[in-house]
């Protein structure tokens, strides 16, 4: 019979190990399935390979001389992999994936180690923009796809939840108040910088102030999140921004971040629906959507889910 790798990369395994179940964890398989490969392997070769001892699994005389072709072959075929995606990686596909947030509150260099790791035929070209541009550029084919802040619902644009942001109100550092006022009307009389546009942030100030843009204090407006920033840090009133970008600031003895009340909102990926199943698309879909997972942000049921 042929030898199959599987069985070659548990030999090697038990080896280094020792010990089958930690060979089998490494393997994300089970002990049993390890001792099968090596009763294979050593009915194949007509050798025993190991010898079991009190301190686990130890490699017989044979063992020992079979171990370095072993590792040999499995590096030899590891080698054929890296050049086929090399070769198959001289012209990568690029797809322009658009960031509504600084990069490092976006896990944006996660994203790019794994892209350049999983996907090498891939190439992402970032931008920069407002989640209600980046939606509109989406769906008109200008952007590949994108982060936005909200929940979209859209019979060209698939919004993909991914995670809820913490949201802050945050004021000026200079003649602001200590803690945030509970009280309507005195929410409203301070003055506000509105987030422009249709910007997701601007949905969530009624339910703040108890009242509407026409009700407010209405001092000015911005168009994005650093602007916002810069624009409270110079006195002009209060904003809405993600909190760990306010609190970068706040750190540095810009602005005041308020601890109450406490505002989230979804982050969502955004992509054309009738791009969906494209090979080079479903494969950044499927990487993001992991990243966020395994970064143990608490997850809520996606707005639609890609199968």
């Amino acid at each position: 019979m042929n030898i199959k790798l599987d069985k070659l990369r548990s030999f090697v395994l038990v080896a280094d190990e020792g010990n089958l179940t930690r060979a089998a964890n490494r393997r994300h398989t089970t002990p049993s399935a390890v001792s099968e490969h090596l009763r294979q392997l050593e009915d194949h070769f007509g050798l025993a390979l190991f010898e079991r001892n009190t301190r686990g699994m130890a490699l017989t005389t044979a063992g020992r001389k079979l171990l370095a072709p072993a590792r040999q072959a499995l590096m030899q075929v590891a080698e054929l992999d890296e050049i086929a995606r090399a070769l198959r990686c001289e012209q990568p596909e690029p797809l322009s994936f658009a960031l509504n947030a600084p990069p490092e509150y976006l896990k944006v260099d996660q994203l790019l180690r794994s892209v350049a790791r999983d996907l090498p035929e891939i190439a992402l070209e970032l931008a920069t923009s407002s989640s209600f541009v980046i939606r509109d550029q989406v769906k008109a084919g200008e952007l590949d796809m994108g982060y936005a802040y909200g929940d979209y619902a859209d019979d060209q644009v698939l919004g993909l939840r991914l995670a809820p942001i913490r949201v802050s109100v945050v004021g000026p550092l200079e003649g602001s108040r200590e803690h945030f006022p509970t009280d309507f009307a005195e929410r409203r009389a301070l003055p506000w910088i509105w987030p422009a546009g249709h910007c997701p942030l601007a949905t969530m100030l009624p339910d703040i102030l108890g009242g509407g843009r026409e009700q407010a204090n209405n001092n000015s407006s911005s168009i994005d999140e650093l602007s916002t920033l810069s624009m409270i840090r110079a006195g002009l009133g209060y904003g809405l921004v993600e909190h760990e970008l306010a609190s970068h600031w706040a750190d540095r003895g810009s602005v005041r971040v308020y601890s109450e009340p406490r505002l989230s909102i979804n982050l969502s990926l955004l992509v054309r629906r009738d791009r969906v199943d494209e090979p080079a698309i479903a494969a950044v879909i499927a990487l993001v959507k992991q990243l966020w997972q395994e970064a143990s942000v608490p997850q809520t049921a996606a707005t639609e889910t890609v199968s």
